[in-house]
């Protein structure tokens, strides 16, 4: 049943591009995240409102919480795109590379420029914080220890691109999250939540699947000239 189920698989992916493939399978996972994400921010909200709410300073509140999982989100973001690389490029130095700039260059647009945008459309508009810039001391650490275990569970752990993709993908979700809940009341985000569902989606899909899957193949030698020659077979 194991074979079988394998060749039916590799049956409906062949003619797919590298691309193609990571795209289908770990959508779900994305989306999955963004609905579970905003089920436990509503909980964290009826359990502890004071911790999910603040001043626009970024300092604490609800803006506490969007740090804590902005760190978490650059580590598993380096963990997974170093991973995606490592599948397909076995150089140490160039993954390195790959995992920090995909990290530190989405994370910013997923966590903060896209629900920037989004409080803005919503007539809530804060000013805007870059946390690698004003606290490098609070992301850049999580990043770099992100890029090695990517490379170590590239390695050694089967499935470990989904894996990976999928805890980024949440903590990604909590953290946009976070920063758009917080310039409302602990539940009067509650009548904006088809919004910022969507929102949320456009912020966790677009940047984080150009991170984990669309940069590191194209980075890649062996991945890019795969992808073009998936292209050219159509």
């Amino acid at each position: 049943m194991h074979d079988h189920g394998n060749h039916e698989h590799a049956a409906e992916n062949r003619g797919r591009s590298p691309l193609q493939i990571e795209l289908l399978e770990h959508m779900p996972f994305s989306v999955s995240s963004v609905a579970i994400g905003l089920v436990l921010a509503g909980l964290i909200c009826h359990l502890a409102p004071g911790a999910t709410h603040g001043e626009v300073t970024h300092d604490h509140g609800g803006y506490g919480l969007f740090h804590l999982f902005h760190a978490a989100h650059m580590f598993f973001s380096a963990a997974a795109t170093t991973a995606m690389f490592w599948r397909y490029d076995r150089n140490p130095s160039k993954a390195i590379i790959v995992g920090l700039a995909g990290a530190v260059g989405v994370c910013g647009v997923s966590d903060i420029g896209v629900p920037h945008l989004s409080l803005m459309l919503m007539d809530r508009a804060v000013d805007l914080h870059v946390c690698v810039v004003e606290h490098p001391g609070l992301a850049l650490p999580f990043a770099v220890v992100g890029v090695f275990v990517g490379l170590a569970a590239a390695s050694g752990v089967s499935h470990s691109t989904l894996f990976g993709h999928s805890l980024h993908v949440l903590a990604s979700t909590m953290a946009s999250i976070f920063y758009l809940i917080a310039p409302f009341g602990p539940t009067e985000w509650f009548g904006q939540l088809g919004r910022i569902f969507v929102f949320v989606i456009v912020a966790v899909m677009i940047p984080c699947c150009l991170s984990d899957i669309v940069f590191p193949l194209l980075m890649s030698k062996d991945g890019r000239a795969k992808v073009l020659a998936a292209g050219h077979v159509h």
